[in-house]
């Protein structure tokens, strides 16, 4: 019989209510595909795992240093370009970071320097010192870059001012071979062949937590972006 106004079917809201809440909760899966999607030739490309030889920036270039060469490869286009070159057979490239937002790369040395660049006009816009051995790691927030070195030391870098040098950070024994900003800039983390994890509030110059439990250089580091308190580290072989 037809039901009377105003009758409701409770278990049709009940159905009603499970379906949207499955539809909710049902999870998206992404296909990774299983064949590369290029392959590039990277001849020079010195095998040493302190070394942080290539980054893709927020342009969708990737930059990769071979031997004393940085080449810039662009996604987009396919282009291969030449930015820079050490004229010193000795001083290979050493490390490269992009800054956040833009076309200035960060370049570290075998000769203890790090070097600004503007991709765009391929130009060198700076030399910074202040290390004395190589520069294995780099990393930005705004316009603080990170360096660190095979001198076990860390030194903020401010690129806005002429003494750019406004922080070194000493709490690694060994060279230093991993190190990335959280995303809100609130803290530091670095990784050294030490096998310690040091993490530095910014401004500070002594490490507020020093982590001991890698049994091998921390090099891989990675903050998560929607959970600030939440930092994923690995480490060489020995782990």
């Amino acid at each position: 019989p037809k039901p009377r106004d105003g009758c409701e079917n409770n278990q049709r809201v009940l159905y009603s209510q499970n379906h949207e809440a499955s539809a909710v909760s049902k999870k998206a899966f992404r296909h990774i595909a299983q064949a590369p999607e290029r392959i590039l030739d990277a001849p020079d490309l010195v095998d040493d795992y302190y070394l942080n030889l290539m980054e893709w920036g927020s342009n969708n270039v990737l930059a990769i240093a071979l031997g004393q060469t940085v080449y810039l490869w662009n996604a987009v286009t396919g282009d291969i370009d030449e930015l820079c070159k050490t004229p010193e057979d000795d001083n290979i490239i050493t490390s490269v970071s992009w800054i956040q937002e833009g076309n200035c790369l960060a370049v570290g040395t075998n000769n203890h320097c790090v070097q600004l660049w503007d991709v765009e006009k391929k130009r060198q816009v700076r030399n910074m010192g202040g290390h004395a051995a190589r520069v294995s790691a780099l990393a930005w927030h705004n316009h603080i870059l990170s360096s660190g070195g095979r001198d076990s030391v860390i030194i903020n870098h401010d690129v806005r001012i002429q003494e750019h040098r406004i922080a070194s950070l000493v709490g690694h024994q060994q060279e230093v071979c991993g190190l990335k900003w959280s995303p809100d800039g609130s803290m530091l983390a670095s990784g050294g062949n030490d096998n310690l994890l040091c993490l530095w509030d910014a401004g500070a110059s002594t490490p507020k937590y020093t982590l001991a439990q890698h049994q091998a250089a921390v090099k891989a580091l990675a903050w998560c972006p929607w959970q600030r308190n939440l930092l994923a580290s690995g480490g060489g072989t020995a782990d």
